[in-house]
């Protein structure tokens, strides 16, 4: 027997209406259902698993210096830099307990010697722009910017005027050594007093005049006199 409806007679009661009309016998075409989307299960937040740690015992801390620190350390130094068995012990000391490999170490080495020989070469710096300075305020002085070589020539002969050759160099010494010499101040005050003990220049005695020796009315000497004074 087939499945398929079979379509309703017209003389069929239920062929028609309740006013006599024939219904359609197109059977009616009913829309599927479609199928129900199951609904999602709410998620639900996992739960994280409290991660609790436990610190180690005193006795189970590992010592932080095995982790990178060498049985020994070997420094490079700068050529005539040394470092004492103290010092040497008081950086070894502080680099283990850093942790710090060897490579590591000779970099802070490194910086630090970096940053010494600023420090010592400092002053000196200083000490050469002073120098510098003073020259140049010397040279363009108006009054004796241009009259060095005089300047030079009156101060040298008001110290070896002195009398005493090892004071005068040894004078001469403390000027270079101190840089007294370029300054200034000093430059003008003891050229004012080279003029005063210098001017004029040396003059040299020669004895008293023979002139000046005679007696009152004797006759000027003759050569044969001087030769023979006892010649009568």
């Amino acid at each position: 027997m087939s499945d398929t409806a079979q379509p309703t007679l017209g003389n069929e009661a239920t062929a028609r209406t309740e006013t006599g009309e024939i219904k359609s016998q197109t059977p009616s075409q009913t829309a599927p259902t479609p199928p129900e989307t199951p609904t999602p299960a709410e998620a639900k937040p996992e739960t994280q698993p409290v991660k609790t740690e436990t610190e180690p015992s005193l006795l189970n801390k590992e010592d932080p210096q095995a982790a990178g620190a060498p049985d020994k350390y070997d420094f490079r130094l700068p050529e005539g830099m040394e470092l004492t068995e103290d010092g040497t012990k008081e950086v070894d000391t502080l680099f283990r307990s850093l942790g710090l490999n060897n490579a590591s170490g000779q970099k802070l080495v490194d910086f630090y010697v970096q940053k010494l020989n600023e420090a010592t070469e400092a002053p000196y710096r200083m000490w050469n722009d002073y120098q510098r300075q003073w020259v140049d305020e010397i040279k363009a002085d108006p009054e004796i910017g241009k009259r060095l070589p005089e300047v030079r020539a009156t101060v040298a002969r008001a110290i070896d005027g002195l009398g005493d050759a090892k004071l005068a160099n040894e004078f001469r010494q403390a000027m270079d050594v101190t840089g007294a010499g370029n300054h200034p101040a000093f430059v003008r005050a003891f050229w004012k007093l080279a003029q005063q003990v210098t001017e004029g220049g040396h003059v040299a005695g020669r004895g008293p005049s023979p002139e000046g020796q005679k007696a009152p009315g004797e006759a000027p000497r003759t050569a044969a006199s001087a030769l023979y004074p006892n010649l009568k």
